[in-house]
């Protein structure tokens, strides 16, 4: 039986069937290929995305989620250039959405996953494309990872100490929200969350 997931995915389908894709990529800053199709890096894997969907380069199996980002991301009308500020998702809800919307319950497992490991987190941001952008007067260590073409994001390791748990914060580029609805901006951060709760897992089981 084919999960609410899947059926979404299945939807985009006919729509990445009728988009512009080379037009597309001028605008999301996505590669063009020669069959007419694009191409992508997201979370340290190389996708393709044409009218048949969105499929890794490697063949390995992915997350439907991930393939629902990217049909979205490629079919995106939004324009322009990222801010380099950063928000949490949460400020990008947008007049449509009228309650609060707190998505700190999608973060709250790193910050246990990577208690106590800075430098295996450092690793994994790393393998992800991450790069190390200093240490924040907050006290937390910023990252940035351009987990899209047009949509950077600002990954902060704040240490644990006797009074506040280890904690890890995933903020988006403030222009976000012209390439992608709230909705699916909550979808990406899951994305991300998932990448590093993944690798997470496999350097334990390697080491």
């Amino acid at each position: 039986m084919r999960s609410g997931y899947e059926k979404i995915y299945e939807s985009l389908l006919p729509e990445l069937g009728k988009c512009d894709l080379p037009e597309a990529a001028g605008r999301l800053g996505l590669s063009v290929r020669p069959d007419g199709g694009v191409s992508v890096d997201f979370l340290g894997r190389q996708y393709e995305i044409s009218s048949r969907g969105v499929n890794p380069t490697d063949g390995k199996p992915v997350d439907v989620i991930n393939r629902i980002v990217l049909a979205y991301y490629a079919l995106s009308k939004g324009e322009g250039e990222p801010a380099f500020s950063y928000v949490p998702v949460s400020d990008l809800t947008g007049a449509k959405i009228a309650f609060n919307v707190n998505l700190k319950w999608m973060t709250a497992p790193l910050g246990e996953i990577f208690s106590g490991d800075y430098e295996g987190f450092c690793e994994i941001m790393r393998s992800l494309g991450g790069v190390f952008n200093g240490r924040q007067n907050s006290g937390g260590y910023a990252w940035f990872l351009k987990v899209l073409p047009k949509i950077p994001l600002q990954i902060v390791y704040y240490h644990g100490d006797d009074e506040f748990p280890c904690e890890i914060r995933i903020l988006f580029d403030r222009n976000a929200w012209r390439f992608m609805e709230f909705e699916c901006l909550a979808f990406l951060e899951g994305c991300v969350v998932k990448a590093l709760s993944r690798n997470a897992k496999t350097e334990d089981a390697s080491g």
